[in-house]
């Protein structure tokens, strides 16, 4: 069988397709694969603010590639899909999660408490953002773009004092032993996925989707189908932060869910445990607990019930 992979051309994007390639290559009957490079428009225009640029910036040009016939599986971060798919087009979360955690990188390796007041923080997740807003108000956050190498190199220049990103980013880059400082998720709540590798098929296609089952990592599955169905139930798109996380601990499964304003001033965060039998109903329940604590002010969406 063959099979053609698109994947964005960044290092970190190659070294998560040639993760799934490498778990796919150790199946009884290993299909034959063939990697295409596919440049996302996130990835043509670096230096425009995220915010601006909508969303599936990372993953549009793969899904339509997919559509057209031009490949077969598209590798992504689970953290860049969107909640509701394009029509015709399916996913499967495969392999072990990475480190979900956020973490700061810094001149001179401080942590965020050692860092002096009007340093600057640089990330563009507005996530992110309000969550180091609420922990150090007296810092200056600002938007940084580009891949993770570029982040690294400009939160040591001139322009920036540290800039906080994935865990699992440096991880997979080999990168991680320039972590200042590891965020709990409790701390700094991560991005619904964080850590995760999805990859994209069409529908119909029943051979790829049966290929990649064989990949599932069941406690990953459950906990990242907990966070996606936490951020479904919250409206999807969101206009304001809002972050999940879920872990699968024996039979329970513990989520952490936070929902605040921009500038960080405003916040809701809880934490959770239920039955890891029922991850939808149990992201479900984090929105309802959030939206009953709040948060449905914060979203300006009415009553929440």
């Amino acid at each position: 069988m063959q099979i053609v992979v698109g994947t964005r051309g960044s290092q970190l994007a190659l070294v998560q397709t040639e993760e799934v390639l490498s778990r796919l290559r150790l199946l009884n009957q290993p299909p034959s694969l063939t990697v295409v490079e596919i440049k996302s428009t996130g990835d043509a225009l670096p230096e425009a603010p995220l915010a601006k640029l909508g969303k599936g910036i990372f993953i549009r040009e793969l899904e339509l590639a997919l559509l057209q016939g031009r490949i077969n599986m598209a590798v992504h971060s689970l953290k860049d899909l969107p909640v509701d798919l394009a029509e015709g087009l399916s996913m499967v979360v495969v392999g072990q999660r990475q480190d979900p955690r956020d973490v700061l990188v810094s001149k001179d390796n401080r942590s965020l408490s050692e860092m002096a007041p009007g340093e600057v923080i640089g990330t563009s997740s507005p996530r992110r953002m309000a969550q180091l807003r609420a922990m150090r108000d007296d810092l200056r956050v600002e938007p940084i773009r580009g891949n993770v190498d570029t982040r690294l190199q400009k939160a040591l220049g001139q322009d920036y004092d540290g800039v906080v990103v994935a865990a699992a980013g440096l991880a997979r880059l080999g990168i991680e032993g320039r972590t200042a400082q590891y965020f709990e998720p409790i701390e700094m709540v991560p991005e619904p996925g964080q850590g995760a590798l999805a990859v994209e098929v069409r529908s119909e296609d029943q051979e790829s989707l049966r290929l990649l089952s064989q990949l599932v990592d069941p406690a990953t599955s459950i906990a990242t189908a907990a966070e996606r169905a936490f951020v479904e139930a919250m409206g999807g798109g969101c206009k304001v932060p809002i972050a999940a996380y879920a872990a699968v601990e024996g039979d329970t499964l513990v989520l952490v869910g936070m929902v605040a304003s921009e500038d960080g001033a405003q916040m809701v965060k809880t934490r959770l445990e239920l039955s890891a039998d029922e991850p939808l109903a149990a992201g479900e329940a984090l929105a309802e607990k959030l939206l009953s604590m709040g948060a449905a002010d914060i979203l300006n969406v009415g009553d929440p019930t």
